[in-house]
């Protein structure tokens, strides 16, 4: 499969885009393809992410299945891990200036600190307007939206 043009070679995700890998929600199927699936992308994750991903698959599934799907991510290589003191205070100053959840800046501040896009499964209502009144200074995705392009929906 070729990759999608859509989507940049480096890549910093939200726990949405892992929690919509493992519980096989549509935009999963594009994360599987296009970016866990994908020799041309270096994906990024902030340990935060990583935490929130554990605790929600938790609560929907168990917590078996949430370790059993974390460690076996972390096994594969696919993601590389983040966490520093450079990248909490990046964090840090993304939720100074921005009305979003601490979680959705620092995939915002690890985007920006790979030089890539961040990545996200949803369109939610508190980060969709904060990008129209106080757009980052770095590309944001939305899985959501590719899920609506011809070329996903035929797959």
């Amino acid at each position: 499969m070729q990759d999608s043009p859509e989507l940049p070679s480096r890549l910093a995700i939200d726990s949405s885009v892992l929690i919509a890998y493992f519980l096989g929600e549509p935009e999963g199927k594009i994360a599987k393809q296009e970016i866990l699936g994908s020799q041309h992308r270096t994906v990024h994750c902030g340990h935060l992410a990583l935490s929130e991903t554990f605790y929600i698959l938790c609560r929907r599934r168990n917590q078996k299945f949430a370790l059993e799907a974390l460690e076996t991510l972390e096994k594969t290589g696919l993601l590389r891990f983040h966490q520093t003191t450079e990248l909490d205070y990046a964090a840090g100053m993304q939720k100074c200036r921005r009305k979003i959840s601490l979680a959705d800046c620092y995939v915002l501040a690890l985007a920006k600190n790979v030089q890539g896009s961040a990545v996200f499964a949803h369109r939610e209502k508190d980060i969709s307007a904060e990008l129209e009144e106080n757009a980052p200074d770095v590309n944001v995705v939305f899985l959501e939206d590719l899920s609506k392009t011809t070329l996903f929906r035929k797959k």
